[in-house]
């Protein structure tokens, strides 16, 4: 198996642990020292940071995450995934909102030969507001 196709395999897995709302899970799909880069937060650090930035996503009411691989650029023990996703929230007392973006994830294949997140950046299509 191919790394875009290991790479598409594990953003499945993703987006099921946020429909589950599983900031836990998310967590473990980032290396120890990981950096998430979410629009609108500080930078987070290490894998705590990340899973209390991804569980207050989901407090504000995130419920399902769709993401499309566009390309993966592959060099040694590193992978960049470039794609777009689709976010649906639905913040407490407010109707369901669709939003649409891109991201660029930096896989690294770990000792296991498991891919883990480095680096994870997105942002949103929509104008600043």
């Amino acid at each position: 198996m191919g790394r875009r196709s290991i790479i598409e395999s594990r953003i499945a897995e993703f987006s099921k642990a946020v429909s589950n709302k599983d900031a836990a899970g998310l967590s473990t799909f980032y290396e120890s020292g990981a950096r998430f880069l979410a629009p609108g937060a500080p930078l987070a650090e290490g894998r705590a940071a990340i899973q209390a930035t991804m569980q207050g996503l989901l407090d504000a009411g995130v419920q399902a995450l769709a993401l499309d691989t566009l390309d993966v650029i592959d060099d040694s023990d590193i992978s960049v995934e470039v794609g777009r996703f689709t976010l649906t929230i639905q913040p407490p007392g407010q109707e369901s909102a669709i939003d649409n973006g891109k991201y660029v994830v930096v896989w690294r294949e770990q000792r296991d030969g498991t891919l883990l997140i480095a680096v994870d950046c997105f942002n949103s299509d929509a104008p600043p507001q």
